[in-house]
């Protein structure tokens, strides 16, 4: 934990930094548990045999196969052959690609995914983040199983699965079959709690440890004028990630819930439901008293990335929760915005409850990406030795950093990235430069030195801090056709009456002396019935 004196010293350095341009990285680069290791550890085929092995098939010779590949778009550039990596890709192993490129918006992707799976034409390969739409089309036998071709064909996936057997269950579908090839990030650490450091500085305020500290700071804030206009413009918290954002606090009571995917919470082996635990109400009243006080962001129900930004550029808002890569770039943002300003962001471990407990359930899962063969493509066996080539050393530094000589070069047996990928004359990130010579996360496993490369020191050193306060949340869990059909019947409704009461509940619209009867209704609802879907799962999984 940082005090007074530190944080000074820390706006010192973060000022003193040089640059170039605004870093602006996406969750999943830093991105929705369990860090992968750093060090590849692959047993490396090398590139003679990766590409030989890549053009076998049987007695016949496979060098320059074709195969189609749908995988989501970039908002940086589109996908095409001509990309340099992707070239590169070619050249190494023969193989050559066709695109069918997806939208990069969660909707219009998984619209198309669906559109293209009914028609029946699969391309060879089909990459995606959502794993249950993935889950449900592999155990239609649209997609092939893979168990005995990574036994056989892909050395540098099986050692890693057999390293990191959490990864087979994260995999595994509920018919026990692995159907898909991982990538695998290495960044444990999402989204941390960050304030203004010049702001704390500036009202001789330490940051804050407990929730009371957080409340006397954020109501400091609000009263004591910290930018400077002379007007109580000031909204202490604000969020981009609207009811999540501020639920965040509830984890100070021991529970987790604030993201969709994080509702159902594992404790002493039972699942439970976050908004029927009786903590929550403890934390509601919590939060109802910042936004009663105006301590949050009174349109935390509406905001998006836009309208987050501008609290914090226009020195309205000094705190949020979120990603380190964002802490990094939001001083300079703010700095550029405003002219004098030394505004920093400094980032601080999780609020710490009435009963001790520190924790955040915000992390990165560590396979969070799948990619499929089809059943019906010629290549199956050619596809897995492609990818595995991936997650050997030289295929690993293919995916992470590019190009040797191009987008990167060694020194001192570090991978750094060249100027044309780090110092971009347009001011565009790495991660987007990366994007434009044809990096995408499809099956590899992530190098941590990739996202430290994207970030000073001082912000790397913060985000694996964080990590000691991270407590493991419910897996990626599979589910039978019929214990879908019960999630799909009821959790929706579900969904949506709770999400309606719990703003009543924070805005004041409806008294907290109905908790009880909201819980009753969940129940009258059938949460115990999709409770009991998550127990059956989740003990499957840990079979």
């Amino acid at each position: 934990m940082i005090g007074k004196g530190e944080v000074v010293m820390v706006r010192k350095k973060v000022m003193a930094m040089v640059l170039a341009a605004v870093v602006s990285v996406s969750a999943l680069a830093g991105c929705g548990n369990t860090a992968a290791n750093s060090d590849q550890g692959a047993a490396d085929t090398g590139t003679g045999e990766a590409a030989a092995a890549s053009n076998e098939s049987g007695d016949e010779s496979k060098e320059n196969i074709t195969v189609s590949m749908f995988l989501q778009d970039s908002a940086d550039q589109a996908i095409s052959t001509d990309l340099p990596i992707i070239k590169e890709i070619t050249k190494r192993t023969g193989v050559n690609f066709e695109f069918v490129p997806a939208p990069n918006t969660e909707d219009q992707f998984r619209e198309k995914f669906n559109v293209t799976v009914a028609s029946g034409d699969i391309p060879d390969i089909m990459v995606s983040t959502y794993r249950d739409d993935m889950m449900k089309v592999a155990e239609q036998g649209t997609f092939a199983v893979l168990n005995d071709y990574i036994d056989q064909y892909a050395p540098n996936l099986k050692k890693i699965l057999d390293e990191n057997p959490e990864y087979i269950r994260d995999l595994r579908a509920s018919d026990g079959n692995i159907y898909f090839m991982p990538f695998i990030g290495a960044v444990r650490t999402f989204k941390v709690w960050m304030l203004r450091g010049d702001w704390l500085e500036k009202l001789g305020l330490d940051v804050p440890v407990t929730l009371d500290d957080w409340y006397n700071v954020l109501k400091a804030f609000k009263e004591q004028d910290p930018n400077g206009n002379g007007e109580a413009d000031e909204i202490p918290y604000t969020t981009r990630n609207t009811q999540a954002g501020v639920l965040a606090f509830m984890e100070a009571f021991g529970i987790s819930g604030f993201e969709a995917n994080e509702q159902f919470f594992i404790e002493d082996g039972k699942v439970k439901y976050a908004y029927t635990d009786p903590r929550c109400k403890d934390a509601l009243e919590f939060i109802n008293k910042l936004y009663n006080e105006g301590l949050i962001d009174p349109e935390y129900a509406t905001n998006d990335t836009n309208v987050w930004l501008s609290r914090l550029t226009n020195e309205i808002s000094g705190s949020c929760q979120d990603t380190t890569a964002r802490a990094y770039a939001l001083g300079t943002q703010v700095a550029s915005a405003n002219e004098g300003s030394d505004a920093y962001f400094v980032v601080v471990a999780p609020p710490k409850g009435p009963d001790g407990t520190q924790m955040t359930t915000s992390q990165m899962q560590p396979v969070r990406g799948y990619t499929a063969i089809s059943a019906d493509s010629p290549y199956i066996k050619e596809i897995v030795q492609l990818f595995d080539y991936f997650y050997s050393e030289e295929g690993s530094l293919l995916m992470n950093f590019g190009i040797e000589g191009e987008t990167y070069t060694m020194e001192n047996g570090v991978p750094t990235y060249t100027d044309i990928i780090a110092k971009d004359e347009q001011g565009r990130s790495i991660l987007s430069m990366l994007n434009i010579y044809g990096h995408r996360e499809w099956a590899y496993k992530q190098d941590i030195g990739y996202e430290d490369a994207l970030l000073d020191k001082t912000y790397v050193d913060y985000r694996n801090e964080m990590e000691q306060y991270i407590r493991p949340t419910i897996p990626a869990l599979s589910f039978t056709e019929d214990e879908r059909e019960v999630i799909n019947s009821t959790y929706t409704e579900i969904q949506t009456y709770k999400d309606e009461m719990i703003n009543k509940f924070i805005m004041g619209k409806e008294p907290l002396d109905n908790f009880d009867k909201f819980v009753q209704t969940l129940k009258d609802m059938g949460i115990d019935d999709v409770l009991a879907v998550e127990q059956a799962a989740y003990d499957r999984y840990i079979r």
